[in-house]
């Protein structure tokens, strides 16, 4: 690969000795062929300097374009960090040598600051509380900490507040170079600590961590946060939600605009009722599924009870039940309900395995399929029989049971299923 001049080395770059950087002017040290994506080739670009940060230290890479100087204008795909070199990915191939000009997403760049810096700001705090920041994830409109526990809703307010007063506060923040005694564990392994330059962030005397990232001046400038919800994750940890910045303001309006439709338009309540109406909801939910379970119950019972009649006249008798929906709830509390009618009566004249049969049966061809269930000596002829009437019967059985699913009823089908059964 033809090079031309020397690239400057991550931990250099012109965007981490200024994050408010917009813009650079730079010439094009290295280009080859990356990969190929959808039969279009795509190249990594290496420049004498870079305002485009790479990904790394949980910062997603910057956004922006390059722009030749024949006005021609690239998108970059993709900022990565190769060891010490930042790649800029695009999709077509630059002269070595040639002058371009680097333009970041700036929206993007204070958005990811502001993210970035939040988080060194809450991990400080946590430090305090001798509550270590494991790891963390910078996401589209929230992000998290993982925490070695779940923390108290007490805690979360009381950090919160802390946080928002130290933003208030604002608090400068450095960057310097000449911090040895701090932990570099965590700094990729693929990052040559001796070639490189560890940068350090400095908040303030709150808080001092290696990082590779773009931050802002102050504490000021990351405006607010807010801490969301908890979730449990592997070996006892937590992992807290938040956002930062102007996410804040944003979340707070979606959050708004929500809750204003539900109240409005789905609860016919005020806002401030929402709660209330909520809780009569499901208390009237709870109660009625509570009436409809007794319901179920009760049909499944009558026709438990027919089944039985039936089964007791003729030992050969056969026996089924359909339901057009796919919920198999009242199919089982017919069996249970049958079974239970069989073994409290001891009744030596039905036996499904070996005398009488029955067949559970639901779903139509708009139900998004259903089940079968048969049991008695005809399991085999009739499942064998249906077989060849539902294309999408899946299922097996040994001897006297058969069980099987259908993933979808094309639309006669049913209709002749139902025409077989009564013809048993």
């Amino acid at each position: 690969m033809a090079t031309a001049k020397t690239s400057t080395i991550v931990g250099a770059l012109a965007c981490q000795k200024d994050s408010f950087l917009k813009s650079l002017e730079t010439q094009v040290v290295s280009c080859s062929e990356f990969l190929t994506k959808n039969d279009s080739p795509l190249y990594k670009v290496e420049m004498v300097d870079s305002v485009c940060f790479p990904e790394g230290g949980g910062q997603p890479c910057d956004e922006g374009f390059i722009t030749t100087l024949d006005g021609n204008k690239i998108p970059l795909k993709s900022v990565i960090r190769e060891k010490l070199k930042a790649l800029h990915i695009i999709d077509k191939p630059l002269d070595i040598g040639s002058s371009v000009k680097l333009i970041i997403d700036w929206d993007k760049r204070v958005d990811y600051m502001q993210q970035h810096t939040g988080q060194h700001l809450l991990s400080a705090v946590f430090d305090q509380y001798q509550l270590e920041t494991l790891s963390w994830k910078m996401g589209e409109q929230i992000n998290y900490i993982e925490l070695p526990k779940k923390i108290d809703d007490k805690l979360v307010e009381e950090v919160q507040s802390k946080v928002n007063q130290l933003i208030f506060e604002s608090h400068p923040i450095e960057v310097t170079t000449d911090d040895s005694e701090l932990d570099t564990s965590h700094i990729p392994e693929d990052y040559d600590q001796d070639e490189g330059i560890v940068r350090i962030v400095k908040i303030g005397n709150i808080d001092a961590n290696p990082c590779c990232g773009t931050h802002l001046k102050n504490t000021s400038q990351i405006l607010s946060i807010v801490l969301l919800n908890q979730v449990s994750v592997r070996g006892g940890h937590s992992r807290l939600f938040f956002t930062c910045g102007y996410r804040v303001s944003k979340l707070t309006s979606n959050y708004y605009n929500i809750l204003k439709t539900v109240s409005g338009v789905q609860l016919s309540c005020q806002i401030e009722d929402v709660t209330n109406k909520v809780d009569q909801l499901s208390t009237n939910y709870k109660k009625a599924n509570s009436t409809i379970a007794n319901l179920i119950k009760e049909l499944a019972n009558n026709k438990a009870t027919e089944i039985y009649d039936k089964f007791s006249k003729d030992e050969n008798a056969i026996a089924y039940v359909y339901r057009e929906d796919n919920n198999p709830e009242f199919l089982t509390s017919v069996q249970k309900e049958l079974m239970t009618m069989i073994n409290s009566k001891k009744s030596k004249e039905i036996d499904l395995s070996t005398k009488q049969t029955l067949i559970l049966i639901n779903g139509n061809h708009q139900s998004n399929g259903g089940m079968i269930k048969i049991l008695g000596p005809k399991a085999t002829d009739i499942s064998t029989e249906l077989k060849q009437r539902i294309g999408n019967l899946k299922g097996g059985g040994k001897g006297s049971t058969y069980q099987g699913k259908i993933t979808k009823y094309d639309k006669p089908e049913i209709e002749s299923v139902l025409l077989y059964l009564e013809s048993l």
